[in-house]
């Protein structure tokens, strides 16, 4: 069965020519409604700290890519490869409100 996206986005090549998945959603961010909840400036986060004597962090790098897009929407992060047509199962950076989602 042959199925077709609304939305399909182009990779972007690389100067050198070599492959690195980097999706253009410009498309599709421009459509999309503006989530309001954003994360908290870097300054307030800053002097939230002063009062701590102990702080501890967290590299979140590789927990980012482990939100589960909803099904009705992976259709909408359709791109397209000289291997086929893909889409995103996990929340991608670069879509306009993943900050938020996050």
């Amino acid at each position: 069965m042959v199925e077709y996206s609304e939305w399909l986005a182009n990779v972007i090549p690389k100067k050198n020519g070599k492959v690195r998945v980097c999706v253009d959603f410009q498309d599709i961010n421009k459509v999309s409604p503006k989530d309001n909840f954003h994360l908290p400036h870097i300054d307030m986060l800053v002097d939230s700290t002063t009062s701590h004597s102990m702080l501890s962090f967290i590299d979140e790098f590789y927990e980012y890519n482990q939100i589960l897009m909803a099904l009705v929407d992976m259709k909408k992060t359709s791109f397209i490869t000289e291997w086929g047509t893909f889409c995103y199962k996990v929340m991608s950076f670069w879509l306009k409100n993943e900050g938020s989602t996050y």
